[in-house]
């Protein structure tokens, strides 16, 4: 390639395209109004938040991570990754319009928990969701330093700090009408890249050659690769790691609160629900099932075992330079860049909407302005984009699947609580608490007692998941105490609202 020059020219380009996007919406919009910054103004049309949804969820792990499980498991890798990743996210819907239609004032999940549970499982619920958003940024992060680095030979250290930086940077000046807004121009820079540049590497390949591989992989034990399921689409190690998948995405779609913050923009309910089911199922959906089939049979087409990149989830950035050479290594870095990017500045939307509301206004200064509220909000979202960064710099050579499949084990656990607590009456805080420090537990301790590494990480990410419902569903019958939903639609929050419809 041609050298580190390239790779930080490229990360300038963007860096003043969605920098300079974001100033153009600071200037023409109230940025100073708290319900501006963090929710747009209740005003957004479907296709942007349809944009912003799909681009959201097409971060580094749907692209590198998808590819990692087509190697690990062959034809059912990238199928599996798609359809658990994508299960949470039609659980969303329902769990958003409910939102929206019992609290149609709130602008967090915090505080809908805060007034359905009390102040000890918001809090809770707090330290979960920024704990969430922190480590998907750092995800993103990480992806983006690992395409850079395999590519142009860029520091992954200076890389990951940068890229952090650089979506902090556009949050902090124009928040989430700046996440959204970028989201639509990346939409396109990410689909026009995908169908260009993939159909070559298929032509370069050959189906028929791709498939032998598979094939060998399949049926030589000898081979350094040797996975007896490689072309079973319905292989049990696959459809394992599709069954985690869902654990691993339920925690981070139901505690991210740029998901919230992005639902609460909607201009109307119906707009939501299209947008949301459009940009997941119709326009997120194949993007795993492509990278999985195409960098996951690519690798054995081209005869690579795992020596040959330093970690599997570089195959794709390899993969990409090695058949398309100089364009297909630029195609590939801009790509991870718009997912990593997007998706991190999406996360960092919605933990400006925690720090600011449930954080801030509730116990840091009580009587704040709204000027006072946004400029706080701009501040802290800088400040944890640096913090992102530093942490991101001690991941070089780290698997992202293998981090992504560890995350479903601790955020999976609150889910239960969430999701029941919006629809049976009779689930109670005490229990609620008591279910996620049961599932949390279970769950770290299966992955650190079961001694088989092939075991372990699906039992505890199983655990964390289901344990919670099992046991806030026995409590049902021992509890006598209802909550009245009545009382959420009197919900008023300290700042005034944008104009956003039913």
């Amino acid at each position: 390639m041609t050298g580190q020059l390239t790779g930080y020219l490229i990360l300038l380009v963007f860096a003043v395209i969605l920098i300079g996007i974001s100033a153009l919406i600071n200037k023409n919009n109230k940025l100073n109004r708290v319900d501006e910054l963090l929710t747009a103004g209740r005003g957004i049309p479907f296709g942007f938040i349809a944009a912003s949804v799909f681009v959201a969820w097409v971060w580094a792990g749907s692209l590198m991570g998808a590819g990692e499980a087509g190697i690990w498991y062959g034809v059912s890798g990238g199928f599996n990754y798609a359809w658990g990743a994508a299960l949470p996210f039609l659980l969303f819907i329902p769990i958003a319009l409910r939102i929206r239609k019992v609290m149609p004032k709130s602008t967090t999940f915090i505080e809908f928990i805060r007034e359905r549970f009390g102040a000890r499982l918001a809090n809770t619920f707090l330290v979960f969701g920024i704990c969430l958003v922190l480590y998907v940024c750092v995800m993103q992060a990480v992806g983006i330093a690992y395409a850079f680095e395999y590519t142009f030979g860029l520091n992954f250290k200076i890389t990951a700090f940068l890229a952090s930086m650089l979506f902090a940077s556009f949050i902090a000046i124009a928040g989430l009408r700046g996440s959204i807004y970028n989201s639509v121009f990346q939409f396109f820079v990410i689909m026009l890249v995908v169908f260009v540049t993939v159909p070559f590497i298929v032509k370069e390949l050959g189906v028929a050659h791709i498939f032998e591989s598979l094939n060998i992989i399949a049926s030589d034990t000898s081979h350094p690769e040797h996975n007896a399921d490689a072309l079973n689409f319905f292989s049990t190690a696959g459809l394992r790691y599709g069954l985690s998948a869902v654990v691993i995405a339920m925690g981070q779609v139901l505690l991210s609160q740029s998901y919230y913050s992005t639902a609460a923009s909607a201009k109307s309910t119906k707009s939501l629900f299209w947008a949301y089911l459009i940009g997941t199922v119709v326009a997120w959906m194949p993007i795993p099932i492509i990278f999985g089939n195409v960098v996951g049979g690519g690798f054995h087409a081209l005869g690579l075992t795992s020596g040959d990149v330093p970690v599997d989830s570089g195959a794709a950035p390899y993969i990409f330079q090695l058949v398309l050479g100089d364009f297909g290594a630029v195609a590939f870095v801009i790509l991870i860049l718009m997912t990593g990017i997007t998706t991190g500045g999406n996360g960092l939307a919605g933990l400006q909407a925690m720090f600011t509301l449930d954080l801030y206004k509730r116990y840091i200064r009580r009587n704040a302005t709204e000027e006072q509220q946004t400029k706080f909000g701009r501040l802290i979202i800088l400040f944890s984009g640096a913090v992102i960064g530093f942490a991101a710099t001690f991941l070089d050579g780290v698997s992202l699947l293998m981090i992504d499949i560890f995350s479903g084990i601790l955020f999976a656990a609150p889910a239960a609580a969430l999701i029941l607590g919006l629809w049976l009456d009779k689930i109670n805080s005490k229990v609620a608490f008591a279910s996620i420090v049961i599932g949390l537990s279970s769950g770290l301790a299966a992955f650190a007692l079961i001694p088989d590494d092939e075991l372990n990480w699906f039992v505890g990410n199983m655990l964390s998941l289901i344990l919670p419902f099992i046991v806030l569903l026995v409590s049902i019958p021992f509890t006598k105490e209802r909550f009245d939903y009545k009382v959420l639609s009197n919900y008023e929050p300290s700042h005034d609202l944008g104009k956003g419809g039913a």
